[in-house]
């Protein structure tokens, strides 16, 4: 025993984290129509009312994927973009994007996560993987190394629609193909549209 005691908000952040670590898992080894949320609370050892405490449905301790994802962003991808010319960033980015949807989550989560019901897509943006984009295409419009009427706002909004339909037929294929390849052919041609 370490003999630090945990706090309560610490406890629930590892219990939140738990559940959703659990549930991963299991999609890993069931299809996701097949698991419920009794599969859940069984596998982590935690009841019925401290997964409705965390999560309102099975569906959203996936969607928490998107807050991991946030987090990523801000963390990790955001300082590998610095200093980096326009062109060489938004490639980047995107790579990053390509890996988390394969390596750090999974196909099959990365299948839940792409429905037409998810309104994780259009979450708040002033934190997580948008402002990352954005600021990159800001530095690229402030530096006159993009020239362009629209605001990066908008730019970062068209790219993040476009690509996610790429991840969209990576899926639907049953990641069939190398999304980090593909990823890379298809940001190059979006970025003709700009430069």
């Amino acid at each position: 025993m370490s003999g630090v005691k945990k706090t309560r908000r610490q406890q629930a952040i590892d219990t939140k984290v738990h559940i959703f670590n659990t549930a991963v898992g299991l999609l890993e080894r069931q299809e996701f129509d097949s698991i419920t949320v009794r599969d859940i609370v069984r596998a982590a050892d935690v009841s019925v009312g401290c997964f409705y405490n965390y999560y309102s449905s099975k569906l959203d301790v996936y969607y928490e994927t998107y807050f991991l994802a946030d987090e990523y962003f801000e963390v990790t991808v955001a300082p590998a973009l610095e200093g980096l010319k326009f062109e060489s960033a938004v490639h980047l980015y995107f790579d990053y994007y390509a890996r988390y949807s394969f390596e750090i989550t999974s196909l099959s989560l990365t299948k839940v996560l792409y429905n037409s019901k998810n309104k994780c897509f259009d979450r708040r943006l002033d934190h997580g993987m948008m402002p990352v984009l954005v600021q990159v295409i800001q530095r690229a419009l402030d530096s006159g190394e993009l020239s362009c009427s629209e605001d990066a706002q908008d730019i970062a909004q068209f790219f993040l629609i476009a690509v996610r339909g790429q991840i969209y037929n990576w899926c639907t294929n049953d990641g069939a193909y190398d999304l980090r390849e593909a990823m890379q052919k298809f940001v190059s041609r979006l970025l003709r549209a700009y430069v």
